[in-house]
């Protein structure tokens, strides 16, 4: 079974997210992670059950924080569907898995005349250039896809937990392509 770990975070595969680690089973969770060399599903919660899509993640890096507590780098890398969950007795969540395809990547070239790629491929730049600390989690950021870009205006978009588990549903970014160019216009007008 894979270890999840549920968080009001939202992830997808590309993403990355710094995480404080302090109670016992997520500490648990990194040093077992850390020592298979496996990953663990970020998942959401709605009361007291899990949600039904997740993102299996990576460990990138982890440091001792000012305050002494564990802080981990994590990164997304493939969309999950949670089939069953379990507790342990430390009350650590576990869940049978189904890995799901990623979202086709599509790229632009700067000079297209595709509005709505460079569009949201721009309008991002520009929020990444308003938040460095955010920023400086992406050593090399990949705008010039437009998959990419959606999945990071997806993360850091004001959405319910419904909204981003519908997103996260979907076979591609074509929605979201759809959603983001929405949003821009209205802000915009």
């Amino acid at each position: 079974m894979t270890k999840l770990f549920p968080l009001p975070l939202f992830l997808l595969p590309g993403g990355r997210a710094k995480l404080r680690i302090f109670e016992p089973r997520y500490l648990r969770l990194v040093r077992e992670c850390t020592a298979n060399g496996e990953g663990f599903v970020l998942a959401m919660m709605q009361g007291q059950r899990l949600y039904k899509y997740g993102t299996l993640v990576d460990i990138v890096d982890f440091e001792t924080l000012p305050d002494g507590l564990l802080g981990i780098t994590i990164a997304g890398r493939q969309r999950v569907e949670i089939m069953s969950t379990e507790q342990a007795p430390d009350k650590l969540w576990l869940g049978e898995i189904r890995t799901l395809h990623d979202w086709p990547h599509d790229d632009y070239v700067d000079n297209t005349d595709d509005e709505v790629q460079a569009r949201i491929a721009t309008s991002l730049k520009h929020i990444f250039a308003a938040h460095p600390d955010h920023a400086e989690q992406y050593e090399q950021p990949h705008f010039e896809d437009v998959t990419w870009a959606c999945q990071r205006w997806l993360e850091i978009l004001p959405l319910t937990s419904a909204q981003k588990q519908w997103f996260i549903a979907q076979d591609s970014a074509d929605e979201a392509k759809q959603f983001i160019h929405q949003l821009l216009e209205e802000h915009v007008e």
